[in-house]
This record gives C-alpha cells, sequence and structure tokens, in this order.
C-alpha cells in the first residue's frame, strides 16, 4: 500500500481522521468494503443492505471473516454500536451510518483528551490500533496481526506523520 497519505485540507479534521482510518482498513472498496478473505459474499453491496441483512449474512457464513464497510466493522463491535446507538436493524448501512458509528469508536480512543493535549499522538495512535487493525502499534504491527489474516496496512511513522499534518502537531 502507499504510505502517503493524501490529506484533503478543506475537510475537518475529523473527518480527516476517518479517511486516514478508512485508507487503512478499506482501500479503494470504501463504504462497500467486505473482508478480502470472505468467501460467501452478501447478495448486494453493503451500502445497500439493512443492519439485519448483514446481521442475517453473518449468520448464514459461519467460519469466514465477516468485516464491513468502510471502517471493517467485525461482528461483535457492529452488534455493540447498534446497541449503544439504538439504532434499528432495518436501518440501512449507508455511509452516514457508517461514519456515525466510527466516530463512536474514535471518541471510545479517548480522543477528546487527545484534542485537549492531555493524550499524545503516539498514545491515540495506540488506542486507535487497538480498534482498526490496519493501524499499526508502537512496534509496528497491527494488535490483531495474524489473526483473520489482519496485518498494519501503514507504517507507524506514515501513520504518525499523518496524524501530526492532521491535527497540526
Amino acid at each position: 500500500m502507499d504510505q502517503t497519505f493524501a490529506l484533503r485540507q478543506q475537510r475537518s479534521e475529523l473527518d480527516q481522521l476517518l479517511e486516514l482510518i478508512a485508507w487503512a482498513e478499506a482501500g479503494p472498496a470504501g463504504y462497500d468494503a467486505i473482508h478480502m478473505a470472505a468467501r460467501a459474499l452478501p447478495a448486494r453491496r453493503p451500502t445497500e443492505l439493512t443492519l439485519r441483512e448483514i446481521f442475517d449474512w453473518i449468520e448464514a457464513t459461519p467460519g469466514q471473516p465477516h468485516a464491513i464497510g468502510r471502517y471493517q466493522f467485525i461482528p461483535s463491535t457492529l452488534a455493540d454500536l447498534v446497541r449503544r446507538e439504538g439504532t434499528s436493524l432495518d436501518e440501512r448501512f449507508a455511509p452516514d451510518l457508517q461514519d456515525r458509528f466510527a466516530i463512536l469508536l474514535i471518541e471510545d480512543a479517548n480522543y477528546p483528551a487527545f484534542l485537549d493535549g492531555t493524550l499524545s499522538v503516539t498514545g491515540f495512535l495506540d488506542n486507535l490500533a487497538m480498534i482498526w487493525a490496519g493501524l499499526p502499534l508502537a512496534n509496528g504491527k497491527s494488535a490483531y496481526h495474524g489473526t483473520a489474516d489482519n496485518r498494519a496496512t501503514v507504517t507507524r511513522p506514515a501513520a504518525e506523520a499523518a496524524l501530526a499534518s492532521i491535527f497540526g502537531q
């Protein structure tokens, strides 16, 4: 993967952070990404499915990775986000829903402390890496290295440089 993250300066910091995570997780498929090792795919693109249809696909296709969407939500995380948000299973897995869920996870990574300066770039990146397998820990590897073919898809220096550039540090 190209290690140069292209910033779009006209976007908000949060939007740029979402783009960085998507760059590490989904590649060009974006909101319609499905884990590369999934053999049995859903009948339609993820953004055309409801949450119920996604959970039905997961249940009907055991024994394969099910990470889905721009931020590669795994089933347990997706179920937790649906519960936390009180989201209807009939809601479509649209880009705005995927972004909303990703923002919740960014907040779980202690985004407010990062913004107020009490959490460093390296600490925040480690927190993000505990959520997203494509982002590297300080040792350069994914926290989930080897699980379901997961690996860091970006180097630690490239990820740190992107974060520093986004947030002007």
